[in-house]
């Protein structure tokens, strides 16, 4: 009877026990559910001649830093900043830290960059429809980029295809070389005789004109 009374005692807290795991389950999957993309990241293939005519921006350069959003991520479609160093541009109007907002999973078509770079970047003003309804609009210097936009990690082929690079607008341009001056010189007067010349002559004259009056004194006396 004791060992009959003591199960019947401990019985309502292995029930409250069962209950209490089985929530636990249960929000830890509406949590998985709430944190998974609405519909996975699905690349088509392009040209990098098709990525640049579909992008507003493209440029090379590294990534420095990688901001995901504050707080508790509800989606892996909430957007993350990314800031990269340009090195040089092929299309748009780009700064020399350009922010660029992508998904903050691949998942849902986030920019994934193992090692910073360098890389070839394709952004754009519009966003995608795998990016969150709820996320900030875009600032005046700020870009979109995703996955599946051409963005890829910058190969010889890949920049050659790129086609020229300019330097990024705002960059200190290279300082013009400095040509060394010429030396001022007295070209001579081609129409008489030199300068230093008359002026000897007229000491000379003014030398005579002295002597010739000294020695007149010196007759008349």
């Amino acid at each position: 009877m004791l060992v009959l009374g003591t199960a019947g005692e401990h019985h309502p807290r292995m029930r409250r026990t069962g209950v209490l795991l089985l929530l636990s389950a249960l929000l830890g999957a509406l949590v998985v559910l709430g944190a998974s993309p609405a519909q996975a990241c699905e690349c088509v293939t392009g040209t990098t001649a098709e990525f640049t005519e579909r992008a507003d921006a493209v440029f090379t350069g590294r990534l420095i830093a990688r901001e995901e959003p504050s707080g508790v991520i509800i989606s892996s479609t909430d957007p993350a900043l990314h800031v990269f160093a340009v090195d040089a541009v092929a299309k748009g109007a780009v700064s020399e830290r350009q922010e660029v907002l992508s998904p903050v999973s691949g998942a849902s078509c986030g920019l994934e960059i193992p090692g910073g770079g360098p890389v070839a970047v394709f952004a754009t003003r519009t966003a995608d429809p795998h990016l969150s309804p709820g996320s900030p609009p875009l600032e005046d210097d700020q870009y979109y980029a995703y996955l599946c936009g051409g963005t890829a990690p910058l190969t010889p082929e890949l920049e050659s295809a790129l086609g020229p690079l300019q330097p990024v607008a705002g960059a200190p341009a290279p300082a013009p070389a400095v040509e060394p001056r010429a030396v001022a010189t007295t070209a001579p007067d081609s129409d008489g005789p030199p300068s230093s010349l008359l002026v000897l002559g007229g000491g000379a004259v003014l030398l005579g004109a002295g002597a010739l009056l000294v020695l007149r004194r010196r007759r008349a006396r």
